[in-house]
């Protein structure tokens, strides 16, 4: 039997999935005969698990067993900002595992745990039971939809997921290019052709802006929130309802588990309702005793209101992504709307006014587009004689620029945002100290000059290097990122074969996402900033190299005794260097001019070796 390959959208609100074979794309749809299937899991409390709208159903009964908006957790620390401001939101218990954040719950009198990654693991494993019963065959080979802005770490999760639930994902492909490959797939498309997807769904928000060439679709840059969506949109209601509740009936909503999920199935309704009607009413029962029937009109304009501020950065963030293309609003032809969030009225006026009234394109599904786009990926990498396909390939970029740490904390770029993967780059490390048995750099995802502001990924250690005077022994570090974005880094000493390769730990990350969701933005207003910490840092490196050397040479040469004060200003000189920052520079000058003084003579009388320019 072929071995056919299908395409997941795995989203934070719903999933889909779909298949390519005989020249045409299909939806396969779920055992009630959805198209989408909610990603919502109930645990039943005597046994059983129940996927999809029955879940979401029952979950009012017990909200506590009713989980939704996993991969929103995925890859995330427990005192990730965002997850500690949205806890409030959600009806089940979050736990605090080894900084973690686990689900848990009762199920038959006994506390279950999960993490993030299970819980994917059961979505993907009730998705597959769907496919093979419409294709009647085992499926086991998938291209999985991500968000663009998803991280390295959170891209490894999702694999681990998938293989969890027997897939071999064949590619992890970002949502907003599966969209687009979608619609270049059922369209006829003149070459160079470039459009934008605003990608607007339940829990992440991504624009891509991509052009078509003879043979393939190419990424020219990403952007994008993995932490804005129709949920953050639904929160916006919620808050004005549990407003209302505590202004004009004195009850605190957020305090009921079983009242915070059927308030949010309603705001969420309202919300839907808002798209096409300008007003919506929500009514609930027997909430407050005194009140059986509560009545909160909600208008369009309210909502549009409350929302605002959300509607605004995704505006802020495609600005972002064409300063970055450096191509022109006039220069996009097609502005191509997925995700179900895009069905919002305001959401396509804002985006129609900034391309200077362009008429958007609303041709494709937006709740099914995502799962079509993978469809097709997974046809073009299928041996299936059924699910040959050769109109078009996609090429991808990685959304954040990827590098290593160096002396002085300054990051040095080996890889740049936007780079199309597969990419490979590579960094040479000089080991100053001529003791030293070992080097390690840190690995660092941002765009900030100071690495220390970027977000640290992990670290690789290379031991055993070769003796060799200070500065002459280097240690090349590489970076590779394979087809789904997955990261591996090779040190490698150049005196000898001396070798060492590992995926990067990211699970030793001491940063939160939130604090680098918007490193472009950051790394724009401090342009200047950075620059000047370039120039001190390379600076503070020069004179850093200079004094190991000095010092190496004063160690081995016959220098008269009468210069060991020298060597001890030396030795204090080192030391105070490493602790020097930025807003230090006129100390580092004073340093620079004071070494050049006590120094350089000595270094040229006695005819020191391996000494950089002063």
């Amino acid at each position: 039997m072929d071995d056919i390959v299908i395409g997941i959208d795995l989203g934070t609100t719903t999933s889909c999935i779909s298949v390519y074979t005989k020249g045409r794309i299909r939806i396969l749809d779920n055992e009630r005969g959805g198209r989408v299937t909610p990603s919502f899991i109930y645990f039943q409390p005597q046994g059983g698990i129940v996927i999809g709208e029955h879940a979401k159903t029952m979950s009012v009964h017990k909200p506590e067993n009713g989980i939704y908006e996993v991969k929103r957790l995925l890859g995330r620390k427990f005192d990730d900002t965002y997850i500690k401001k949205t806890l409030d939101y959600f009806p089940f218990l979050i736990s605090d595992v080894s900084n973690r954040p686990v689900i848990t719950f009762k199920q038959n009198n006994i506390i279950v745990k999960k993490t993030p990654q299970e819980l994917c693991t059961i979505i993907l494993q009730e998705l597959k039971k769907y496919a093979e019963a419409k294709l009647n065959q085992t499926v086991n080979k998938a291209v999985i939809t991500v968000p663009a802005y998803f991280n390295v770490t959170q891209r490894k999760v999702t694999l681990a997921a998938a293989k969890d639930a027997e897939f071999t994902v064949l590619k992890l492909l970002n949502e907003p290019s599966a969209a687009a490959l979608a619609y270049y797939f059922d369209n006829d498309i003149t070459e160079n052709h470039i459009s934008l997807v605003y990608d607007l769904g339940g829990g992440t928000f991504d624009v891509a802006i991509l052009q078509k060439k003879t043979d393939n679709v190419e990424v020219l840059c990403v952007g994008g929130d993995t932490q804005l969506g129709g949920h953050d949109l639904d929160n916006c209601i919620l808050d004005y309802v549990y407003e209302v509740l505590r202004k004009d009936y004195h009850y605190d909503a957020q305090m009921a588990p079983d009242d915070k999920r059927r308030l949010r199935n309603m705001c969420e309704e309202a919300k839907k309702e808002l798209s096409s009607a300008n007003e919506a009413v929500i009514t609930i029962y027997g909430l407050v005793a005194k009140h059986p029937k509560i009545i909160i009109t909600l208008t369009r304009t309210l909502f549009e209101e409350k929302a605002s501020k959300l509607f605004k950065k995704t505006i802020d963030i495609l600005h972002n992504c064409l300063i970055d293309s450096k191509i022109s609003k006039q220069s996009i032809q097609e502005v191509i709307l997925c995700g179900g969030s895009t069905r919002i009225p305001k959401i396509q006026e804002m985006i129609s006014n900034y391309f200077d009234n362009k008429q958007l394109n609303k041709s494709t599904n937006p709740d099914e587009c995502v799962a079509e786009g993978a469809a097709l990926q997974g046809a073009m990498l299928s041996s299936s004689k059924k699910q040959k396909i050769e109109q078009l390939k996609m090429v991808d970029v990685i959304p954040l620029s990827l590098g290593f740490d160096s002396y002085g904390s300054k990051m040095n770029f080996v890889i740049r945002r936007n780079t199309k993967i597969p990419a490979k780059g590579s960094y040479s490390y000089v080991n100053s100290e001529e003791s030293a048995t070992s080097s390690t750099v840190g690995i660092y995802e941002g765009e900030r000059v100071d690495v220390r502001k970027n977000r640290y990924l992990g670290k690789l250690s290379i031991d055993g290097l070769t003796p060799a005077p200070p500065v002459q022994r280097r240690v090349t570090f590489t970076l590779n990122i394979d087809f789904n974005g997955i990261l591996t880094v090779k040190a490698e000493e150049a005196l000898s074969n001396n070798v060492r390769e590992m995926k990067v730990n990211y699970t030793r990350s001491d940063r939160s996402e939130f604090e680098i969701k918007n490193s472009l933005v950051d790394a724009a207003e401090n342009q200047k900033i950075d620059e000047k910490f370039n120039n001190f840092v390379k600076t503070k490196t020069h004179l850093y190299y200079y004094l190991t050397c000095f010092l190496y040479n004063f160690n081995k040469k016959n220098v008269g005794k009468e210069y060991q004060p020298i060597q001890v200003f030396c030795k204090k000189a080192k030391n105070d260097l490493s602790g020097m920052e930025v807003d230090q520079e006129n100390n580092l000058e004073n340093l620079y001019k004071e070494v050049k003084t006590k120094c350089y003579a000595i270094a040229e009388n006695y005819e020191f070796e391996y000494m950089p320019k002063i």
